[in-house]
């Protein structure tokens, strides 16, 4: 009888956390490692997969996505497919609420791993912008019985007031819930005012803070001093802060206007960064001239509209229609992705996408030109991508290779970065670039578990008092 169900041969084996860097051959079991060999043999299994001159990296675990918005044009579900097609084995999602995560991994899911934050949008999932301590306590209770890890605010995009924010990040510490922050408040914006507040917001507690590249885009500092100045933040914080990095030029913001005025504060500051009015006029005009886009779907996919087809799907939308900015700046987020603390380890844990649904599912092979460039090695590639988001979320059986972990793998070409395969609990996520697998398996706290046997999807339970976030605290 075969002693595994399927064996990667022959690729190079990328594992940080057992430091191994050799051609091995993977055996997989009951969709877990079960070895991690130089040489299995091939009548020991029934399906042998050759991945030689391959990379093979413990699977991709995208710590940052967009997929379960609601109250835009789209179906954002579309993006589980091309998170798949991206590498992605695992994601946590920063933009909406279980149930519509439950909704759309039952109607477009991808054979991925997906765990949630509850959005804090002010007047739309918690009343005002001033919520109190009982209300924030009850909305998290409710969270997290749906399914949830946690809240994310959306400092940078619909800001709750400083003192709402430090108590959403504090009631979530006191229930060892995940807590994620855009950074901005009503008293500051998405850019290094905000991300200079996070001392204060966090106080003694525990804090992920978002995409920490898009607060250094040159609108209080010259963007290389903002960079430094980040990275000290970061660095003095130490283990009270996880972040992430995106390596997208585009970000992902909303076009919506309320009469004639841009309601949310990112669009307003890429309008300002061109000098455009902050109106609905303006943001049509930036449309025009090809400095602003609308995300929509194209045949199953995510693309980005420009000029006049742009503006029609905005219009059509009654502006409630995602857009994007060209607004990213490489040598930023290179920089800060490649940034060490003084015990050699990385400052910012992960490279994530904060893509999803907007068309920036890029991780895997700009991570990979990283290496290409020698700034840091194929293990380190696989420390940013996989192995650290693990630990930031507690994912104990994810982001290594070590028998009876969970058979999470991307495979990625070498001569490109371009992930070539991906396999979920040691099943087929992605072949060649395409996804080929349906529904999903939901990451939830105990709390939520009634909610996820009763979603009908397969579910994982997540200790977070095991995440790096929250791990040897208090």
């Amino acid at each position: 009888m075969p002693h595994y169900d399927r064996i990667i041969h022959g690729g190079r084996v990328l594992d940080p956390a057992n430091d191994l860097d050799a051609t091995m051959d993977v055996g997989i079991s009951h969709g877990r490692i079960a070895a991690v060999e130089p040489e299995l043999a091939p009548s020991d299994t029934n399906d042998w997969v050759d991945v030689s001159g391959q990379w093979v990296l413990p699977g991709f675990i995208d710590s940052h996505v967009h997929v379960a918005v609601s109250g835009e044009a789209g179906d954002r579900a579309i993006g589980y497919r091309q998170m798949a097609e991206a590498g992605v084995t695992t994601a946590i999602d920063f933009g909406g609420t279980m149930p519509g995560i439950i909704d759309g991994v039952r109607r477009r899911g991808a054979g991925l791993n997906i765990g949630g934050l509850y959005v804090l949008y002010p007047d739309v999932t918690v009343p005002g912008d001033d919520p109190g301590t009982d209300q924030l306590q009850d909305i998290l209770h409710q969270a997290l019985g749906q399914g949830s890890l946690g809240f994310k605010c959306m400092g940078g995009h619909s800001p709750l007031t400083p003192d709402a924010t430090a108590r959403a990040i504090e009631v979530c510490n006191q229930s060892t819930a995940y807590v994620a922050l855009h950074c901005g408040t009503k008293a500051t914006s998405s850019h290094l005012a905000g991300l200079r507040e996070v001392p204060e917001l966090v106080g003694n507690g525990r804090l992920h803070v978002a995409h920490v590249n898009a607060y250094c885009r040159g609108m209080v500092l010259d963007p290389m001093d903002e960079c430094r100045e980040a990275i000290d933040l970061l660095s003095r914080m130490g283990d009270q802060l996880v972040s992430e990095v995106h390596l997208a030029k585009p970000n992902g913001t909303s076009g919506h206007c309320e009469g004639d005025e841009v309601a949310d504060r990112v669009t307003r500051n890429c309008l300002l960064m061109r000098g455009y009015p902050l109106t609905r006029t303006g943001l049509r005009q930036a449309m025009e001239e090809g400095y602003a886009s609308v995300v929509a779907e194209r045949g199953g996919r995510a693309v980005l509209l420009e000029g006049d087809d742009a503006v029609a799907e905005w219009e059509a939308a009654g502006t409630n229609a995602p857009v994007s900015f060209p607004v990213g700046l490489t040598d930023i987020a290179f920089n800060l992705s490649v940034a060490r603390d003084q015990s050699g380890g990385f400052v910012v844990d992960a490279v994530a996408t904060d893509g999803g649904y907007f068309p920036r599912n890029i991780a895997v092979p700009r991570t990979w030109a990283m290496v290409a460039l020698g700034a840091i090695t194929p293990l380190e590639m696989a420390t940013k991508l996989s192995w650290n988001p693990s630990r930031m979320f507690g994912l104990l059986d994810k982001g290594h290779l070590s028998p009876g972990a969970n058979a999470d793998i991307t495979v990625v070409d070498p001569t490109t970065g371009n992930p070539r395969m991906s396999l979920v609990a040691g099943e087929f996520a992605m072949l060649e670039g395409r996804s080929v697998a349906t529904g999903g398996t939901l990451l939830v706290t105990p709390e939520g578990e009634t909610a996820a046997r009763n979603s009908g999807l397969g579910y994982q339970l997540v200790d977070l008092e095991q995440s790096k976030l929250y791990a040897g605290w208090r």
